[in-house]
């Protein structure tokens, strides 16, 4: 028996899953914002799911969009996502777009066809600049939904478009009241870089996930109306809803279908009893009917009736009837938009464009193509045609593509690359066009926006391939772009020698050749030739100031400053006068007259100002610079710039704050792919998580930065996940562990691989690690090449504080105690000018240490209590619980010793302070941990504080010796 109607098109189940998006729909008309995903293998229901909450939600009174993702038109700029805004943004008011200004109601034109009327041309089109959109469709909805509360339902996410995937994730990190954004996607099926972006959405709390499983047998034969076979369909379809409601109707209709073996393209997961199925449903159509529908796959998702009839070559006599044909088939239904049908299923649209055969396919494209033009329908769409039907040499499908990718190269940057790339495939005269290194070149940097850097530079290759030799400027030009690809991805070899050779058919003095001196410098650094190329750089400078070319200039002056800060002495005080100037001349410049072409220039004036520890400067730069990457959309400079401002940051104690912007490093890094820069602003977050006290996701995250590390082994900052993880292991308590990292970081023991200005901060932590494994001839070496490094940065205070407390922990370790002090309170003295609060508390806390061994109790509390208040302010968490448990030892010290164990110790004579203290704890029959716990030493050192008391008292155990402090024995006082 035939279901009823209503029965193929009913929810059945999925309580559990309404509840939850009930619920999201009473929280948004509340005033708050919910994103939902709700995920699931094809079939299974995510569609049925989408269609009843949007109902629900207009029974509430919401105002509400849906869109989706379609298979066969995903590279259409912002597709998935257009419907559904046109639907919402039709009721901003006039006076809402001109309160907005000129700029948003570009931007929102440009997008949308409902606000295309009096928009003006794009105030800039800086190369991917999609920031001003994501703004502008925010304030669009926010204010539809300070009416109504708005529902944004945009199906088979998996299917959108790269531009669709950036904006649904900004909504998703700026969502406003009264917003609910609701998702449907095939987990298997979505993107790598998408699911990234979504995975850590859904981790960070953002983003509901509901996960669609098989019906049970009940909710089936609930479904299918207790069909008899029910039983037989359930075991063939496992609980899909739409594969059981596919052989339900082959079945009632025509007789057991035989299962067809060979799956066509895009339709591997469907079982083969429903591919034959539909294909039976397909037969039972008139020919007439199947020409409609595959002229409606060809139209659109959902298409336009005309449009199919047009496509199908169908007049109005042929073509209504068959529309009645396929909508009582139900293959189609009926849209919501007049004169629109939507297929039942996107499997059902596909097994019919797949049953058209290419041939069909190819002319149907081309008479979209011709339609579509004729309705004045927008580039992309028309490009989505031209490029699937369009022959070699065909000028105008060309011109169309080409204006198609330099449209929506700003905003959809990988649609503008599918155009550019079809464009070159349809050059004439192969190799010899002209246009072909231009358009390669758009192509590359379309790539390189969004992070395909290893596709970009292959097209670069291939362009320079076919540039005549004598080209020499242009294939210097080509040649940079690919060198810096390389380095990016951390392959300086390759990248030195496409330079060299670059560079020796290069004009002298010239300014193009200058600026492939400067990425050659750069190059250098990789290499570890820090000095060659500083010298490098200040040649630039000279050719720069030659040709009066004051951009160039300011990038040659960065770039000194930035590689002068690697070298020790004279170097690194031209340095500081380098920063100093192009500081100022990047303040004197205007926004667009740095972005983008000074970019390079802003992030290494950025680098330089943290490594002379001008973190306040560094912290505004970075805000500069993150803004403006942001508006052109150039994620490898933002990435950059976030990590180089989380450590500011962090440097100054704010934590909270760099760990916000570290995580959004560390994003950006992902979606680029570039595993150099992961690795780098992993290791950072790494330590921002390791001073919070957050230890085993700090751990988690080093050892992750050190493996990506691994493939890269020579990328520009290589060592750094090796150093940072090292030094968080030191914090954790595994000296061992964290020694063994830190000096096999630069190469070797004495990390002659990482430049010299930035190792006093790793060697303290180094020095730390070897006094806590009793390593004192070690710790005294280590110490000594902080203290070298210090005497030639003499204006980094920092630096001259790390030598300050690694000192102070090896005179501690020698029971030095006032001479320890001297060292801490100097430490302490030199961070607080450096303003690096968190290590100025560390200094406190080896003062106190220091003034515990002294026997200063009053003073050492101070200092822990000065510790403790920087640590909880800046929320160091663990350092702050060491603060704590600092001075519980220091009052448990005070009240655990004995008048007997005072006056028996005093007759020993001539013991250090230190002695005494470790000796007064033996006779209290103390271990040595906790005499380590006590005194602040390592088991290490109390050992060998024991090993020379045995010596100088001429006893041979821990017992001896308490009964000679007792005066149970009695022995001649000893010189020794």
């Amino acid at each position: 028996m035939t279901p009823p109607e209503d029965d193929a098109h009913k929810l059945v189940g999925r309580i559990r899953e309404m509840h939850t998006l009930s619920e999201a729909l009473a929280a948004t008309e509340r005033g708050e914002s919910v994103m939902v995903m709700v995920t699931g293998e094809p079939g299974i229901g995510k569609t049925r799911l989408l269609e009843e909450v949007c109902a629900q939600a207009v029974r509430l009174g919401f105002e509400v969009g849906r869109g989706r993702g379609t298979e066969l038109e995903r590279e259409i700029p912002h597709g998935a996502l257009i419907e559904a805004l046109n639907q919402t943004l039709r009721l901003v008011r006039h006076e809402d777009l001109d309160a907005f200004g000129a700029d948003v109601r570009s931007e929102l034109g440009m997008l949308l066809p409902t606000l295309a009327d009096g928009a003006a041309p794009l105030t800039t089109r800086l190369e991917v600049e999609r920031y001003r959109l994501h703004r502008a469709v925010c304030m669009a909805l926010d204010r539809v939904a300070a009416r109504r509360p708005l529902l944004v339902a945009i199906d088979d996410v998996h299917w959108a478009d790269h531009a669709s995937i950036e904006l649904i994730a900004h909504l998703i990190r700026h969502r406003g009241p009264r917003v609910m954004l609701v998702m449907t996607q095939r987990p298997h099926q979505t993107p790598a870089a998408q699911a990234v972006v979504l995975a850590r959405a859904t981790r960070d709390g953002a983003l509901i996930s509901l996960e669609l499983g098989p019906l049970t047998r009940r909710e089936a034969a609930d479904l299918l109306s207790d069909r008899p076979d029910m039983a037989d369909l359930y075991r063939e379809c496992g609980g899909n809803p739409f594969y059981l409601q596919e052989l339900a109707r082959a079945s009632v209709r025509f007789e057991a279908p035989a299962a067809q073996q060979t799956a066509p393209p895009g339709s591997a997961d469907v079982p083969a009893a429903v591919r034959a199925a539909l294909e039976q449903e397909l037969r039972a159509l008139s020919s007439t009917s199947r020409q409609l529908l595959q002229a409606g796959v060809i139209a659109g998702e959902p298409f336009e009736l005309k449009l199919a009839a047009e496509i199908a070559e169908l007049d109005e006599a042929m073509a209504w009837p068959a529309v009645d044909e396929s909508v009582e088939s139900g293959l189609v239904r009926d849209s919501g938009i007049p004169g629109h049908l939507v297929f039942r299923h996107p499997i059902v649209r596909r097994a019919i464009y797949d049953q058209a055969g290419p041939q069909w396919q190819r002319s149907a494209h081309r008479r979209a193509a011709v339609a579509l033009a004729r309705r004045g329908a927008a580039l992309g769409v028309r490009a989505h045609h031209v490029a699937q039907c369009a022959d070699i040499g065909d000028e105008p499908a060309i011109a169309l593509l080409i204006a198609a990718g330099t449209e929506a190269a700003p905003r959809a940057p990988m649609a503008a690359a599918q155009w550019f790339r079809a464009a070159l495939a349809l050059l004439p005269g192969g190799v010899a066009d002209e246009r072909r290194p231009s358009l390669s070149l758009a192509l590359a940097e379309a790539l390189a926006a969004t992070g395909r850097l290893g596709e970009s530079g292959t097209v670069l290759r291939q362009a320079l391939d076919l540039l005549p030799s004598d080209a020499v400027a242009a294939r210097g030009r080509f040649t940079a772009l690919i060198a810096r690809i390389e380095q990016e991805l951390g392959n300086a070899v390759e990248a030195r020698r496409l330079l060299t050779a670059a560079l020796a058919n290069a004009a002298p003095g010239t300014v193009e050749t200058a600026a492939l001196q400067l990425v050659l410098a750069k190059n250098q650094v990789m290499m570890r030739d820090w000095g060659e190329a500083a010298r490098t750089a200040t040649d630039v400078r000279v050719v720069a100031r030659r040709n009066n070319d004051r951009r160039l200039y300011l990038i040659a002056t960065a770039t000194s400053a930035y590689l002068g800060q690697m070298q020790c002495g004279a170097p690194l005080v031209e340095a500081l006068a380098d920063l100093d100037e192009a500081a100022a001349a990047l303040d004197a410049l205007t926004d667009s007259e740095v972005a983008p072409t000074l970019l390079d220039g802003l992030t290494n004036v950025v680098y330089a100002e943290v490594c002379f520890e001008r973190w306040d400067s560094a912290i505004v730069h970075g805000d500069r610079g993150i803004r403006l990457c942001r508006s052109i959309g150039h994620g490898t400079h933002l990435a950059e710039i976030m990590h180089l401002q989380s450590a500011a940051l962090m440097l100054r104690g704010r934590l909270g704050e760099a760990l916000r912007t570290i995580d959004a490093a560390v994003e950006t890094a992902l979606l680029l792919d570039n595993d150099p820069l992961v690795a780098l602003t992993g290791a950072t977050r790494c330590w921002v998580l390791g001073l919070l006290g957050r230890t085993n996701d700090a751990l988690a995250a080093g050892m992750h930065s050190i493996e990506l590390g691994g493939r890269t082994p020579q990328a520009i900052y290589a060592w750094h996940a090796r150093l940072i993880y090292g030094s968080t292991l030191v914090d954790a308590g595994q000296w061992r562990r964290g020694r063994r990292e830190i000096v096999t970081a630069g190469g070797d023991a004495a990390l002659s691989g990482v430049y010299p200005s930035i190792l006093p901060h790793f060697y303290r932590f180094l020095v730390d690690a070897e006094l806590a494994l009793g390593l004192l001839d070690a710790a005294e070496e280590t110490t000594s090449r902080i203290e070298a490094i210090a005497d030639k940065t003499p204006v980094l205070h920092m630096r001259i504080g790390d030598a300050h407390y690694a000192r102070s922990g090896v005179l501690l370790a020698r029971d030095e105690v006032s001479a320890a002090l001297r060292s801490a309170q100097c430490a302490v003295t030199e961070y607080e000018t450096s303003g690096t609060r968190v290590d100025a508390a560390r200094a406190r806390l080896l003062a106190g240490k220091a003034l515990v061994g002294a026997g200063e109790m009053t003073a050492a509390r101070r200092e822990f209590d000065a510790a403790l208040a920087t640590f909880e302010l800046c929320g160091a968490a663990g350092l702050a619980e060491r603060a704590r448990r600092a001075m519980r030892k220091m009052d448990r010290g005070a009240t655990g010793r004995s008048s007997r164990s005072h006056a028996a110790v005093g007759e020993l004579g001539d013991l250090t302070a230190r002695q005494t203290e470790i000796v007064r704890r033996v006779v209290s029959g103390h271990t040595n941990r906790r005499i380590s716990e006590e005194l602040f030493l390592s088991e290490k050192s109390v050992e060998a504080h024991l090993t020379r008391l045995f010596a100088k008292l001429g006893v041979s155990s821990r017992a001896e010796l308490a009964a000679v402090a007792a005066g149970l024995r009695h022995r001649p006082r000893l010189d020794r």
